[in-house]
């Protein structure tokens, strides 16, 4: 009688451990989706938007992907003691580039001015201005934005300032050259012309302009050039800002109202979305052609060799336009000498990376910053290079 109760007491473990392992493998598949989308997010960097721009967007939720994996790998391994924890692991290695280009620790402390006035350094600031406020300020305001702004540029103390979404009117009634002039900045590019006013992307800089101009195709809105002799030596700097999702007020009160209970059923939902999508698709596939014609001109014959692209991508850095201009053989100076994840856009929309400095030729970054000031939906960036990095003595 005893060994039929053991026997049925076994019979009856052995269905609760089978039972219980058909749970935890079917936990173990819905968690492995957010390992392969991770997975997936390596490969993002190398696929052309004009051939696929839908993995462009997953790179959006690299971040929660990262995190969760993290988590996931930490739960199998430390809690259950479980060998496929190594999953998570092996997912987030083969991301390493993109988690090197998304987050850093241990960068390079800002520098003071006396360590970047020793002589073959140099610091470029690069800032999307958001046209100074001009049209968003009441009247009895506008300019007070832009000289606060200005202000803080002179502090900064940058030997190159690159603006982009730069505006000034042609009367001079709100202009930043003469503060900038005062500032030290004796020369700069000349900005996109429009009816009474100024616009576009604009280089200011202490040192002398030999040659500047824009690029065949694009406008002095998408990017402006500048060739600067600092020294004995010349920079060639590109001053971007390429193509934006441009998403207006309709698309902001889409995405607040996604939190309504049932709008996510609704028509109105399917049609902001598609909206949204069809933005996101033009300015991705737009941004790999600008780049494309970016990097055939730092690639022509009497390019100096020292150049910097900087500016407003509007890309995240696990992004296909990101990887570009690395796999070009330019350092991303966030990369080299950054710290934190970065984040220059504060808008509407979740924040991110978006404006760069990348660098190529004998340039060694020795520190990027990320400033936290609120002139703009943008934060400014600089970095400070030595200018004879790389280069042989005789």
């Amino acid at each position: 009688m005893k060994k039929e109760k053991l026997q049925a007491s076994g019979k009856k473990t052995g269905k609760k451990r089978k039972k219980s392992g058909f749970f935890g493998n079917a936990v173990f598949f819905l968690c492995g989706t957010v390992a392969a989308a991770l997975a997936f997010c390596s490969l993002v960097p190398f696929i052309p938007p004009h051939k696929a721009y839908f993995p462009s967007l997953i790179g959006f939720a690299f971040p929660a992907l990262l995190a969760a994996n993290f988590i996931l790998a930490a739960a199998y391994l430390l809690v259950l003691r479980q060998a496929r924890g190594l999953v998570f692991v092996a997912c987030m290695l083969v991301n390493y580039a993109n988690i090197r280009a998304f987050v850093r620790f241990g960068g390079q402390a800002e520098m003071q001015s006396s360590q970047w006035r020793e002589p073959g350094r140099m610091k470029l600031l690069s800032y999307n201005v958001h046209l100074f406020d001009y049209y968003s300020s009441p009247d009895s305001r506008r300019g007070v934005l832009k000289d606060q702004l200005l202000d803080f540029l002179e502090d900064q103390d940058a030997d190159i300032v690159c603006m982009q979404e730069y505006f000034e009117s042609k009367d001079g009634a709100f202009s930043s050259t003469p503060q900038m002039r005062r500032a030290g900045y004796r020369y700069s590019t000349q900005p996109q012309s429009g009816k009474g006013f100024f616009y576009g992307n604009r280089i200011y800089s202490r040192h002398p302009i030999v040659r500047q101009g824009t690029i065949e195709g694009l406008s002095r809105q998408d990017i402006v050039f500048a060739d600067i002799v600092i020294g004995k030596d010349t920079l060639r700097v590109y001053d971007m800002h390429l193509a934006s999702y441009r998403f207006d007020q309709a698309d902001a009160r889409f995405v607040s109202s996604l939190s309504s209970p049932g709008f996510s059923k609704s028509a109105t939902y399917r049609q902001g979305s598609m909206r949204m999508l069809r933005k996101m698709k033009r300015a991705t596939c737009k941004r790999e052609e600008q780049i494309r014609h970016i990097l055939r001109h730092a690639r022509q014959e009497g390019a100096p060799e020292r150049k910097i692209v900087c500016g407003d991508m509007n890309d995240h850095p696990v992004s296909y336009a990101c990887f570009s201009f690395r796999r070009a053989g330019f350092q991303d100076a966030f990369v080299e000498a950054g710290s934190g994840m970065g984040q220059s856009y504060q808008g509407k929309y979740p924040s991110y990376r978006i404006d760069y400095i990348f660098a190529k030729g004998p340039l060694q970054v020795l520190s990027f910053s990320t400033s936290k000031v609120d002139y703009s939906d943008h934060r400014p960036v600089a970095a400070v290079f030595d200018l004879h990095a790389g280069e042989q003595t005789p």
